[in-house]
């Protein structure tokens, strides 16, 4: 019989359980991050960016809140649809998938997010409320983000040391869609739609040759990467696309935003 693979002193693999071999857990994170299993409060940290995003210095906002505020221009811990509606362009994207992306996000979001129980009691107008955004955390997911809405740096690693196997640092299509089925919790079809309207639009906004760099998935968990792309997209950068058909425009090359820290 094969002998147990095993990864920083423990069995953490077993050949006859082919799944445990193919989505190998990652190993060696002790070196940068310490307890990398440690929640995070403020800051999304990698391996190779230990201390989060650089320059970006929020303590009094949760990851998870971070990763939202990009919709909260004025800064009032609301995100109403209309706001969700501009975010959306202000990140390219065309009216008619930013009219889509707001009725998904504002029917799955607001009535998690308001303080009364009764189904959109006071909230007759889908009203995103960011100071309860974790619970918005839904099922069938990375568990990146835990239910306070912390960052998880070894989970955030998991993406990558069970998907990326060819270790190119990032994730193509096909890696995300065994990401998601891997993922997918039984009987919980919002998370499944949740999951693959998440990663279907980061694929489309910032795929570059078919691959979403790490560094691009790290950001956007700290919605550094929104600022980045909604920037460029001012200065008439806007991406060269296989899918046209989502943007205001496609006609030039978006660059990768990972190399514009």
């Amino acid at each position: 019989m094969e002998a147990p693979l095993i990864s920083d002193g423990e069995i953490t693999a077993i050949p006859q359980y082919q799944v445990t071999v193919e989505r190998r857990v990652p190993s060696g994170l002790d070196s940068t991050l310490g307890n990398a299993g440690l929640p995070r409060a403020v800051i999304a940290a990698s391996r190779e960016k230990p201390k989060g995003t650089e320059g970006k210095n929020v303590n009094n906002r949760t990851v998870l809140q971070q990763h939202v505020d990009f919709w909260d221009e004025d800064g009032d811990g609301v995100i109403r649809p209309f706001d969700t509606l501009r975010g959306f362009r202000r990140l390219g994207f065309n009216i008619f998938l930013s009219a889509f992306a707001m009725f998904i996000i504002h029917l799955g979001f607001a009535y998690v997010t308001q303080s009364n129980w009764v189904p959109f009691l006071g909230n007759p107008f889908f009203k995103i409320y960011v100071d309860k955004i974790h619970k918005g955390k839904h099922g069938s997911d990375s568990e990146t983000f835990d239910s306070e809405g912390r960052f998880v740096p070894e989970k955030f690693e998991e993406i990558f040391s069970k998907y990326d196997r060819e270790g190119k640092g990032g994730l193509s299509f096909s890696d995300i869609r065994r990401l998601i089925y891997g993922n997918a919790n039984a009987c919980d079809p919002f998370g499944w739609i949740s999951a693959v309207f998440e990663w279907g639009i980061l694929f489309l906004l910032c795929a570059q040759n078919g691959i979403i760099s790490k560094e691009d998935v790290r950001s956007q968990y700290d919605g550094s990467l929104f600022y980045r792309v909604a920037e460029r997209v001012k200065e008439g950068k806007f991406r060269k696309t296989y899918f046209p058909v989502f943007y205001k425009n496609g006609r030039e090359n978006f660059g990768d935003h990972s190399k514009n820290q």
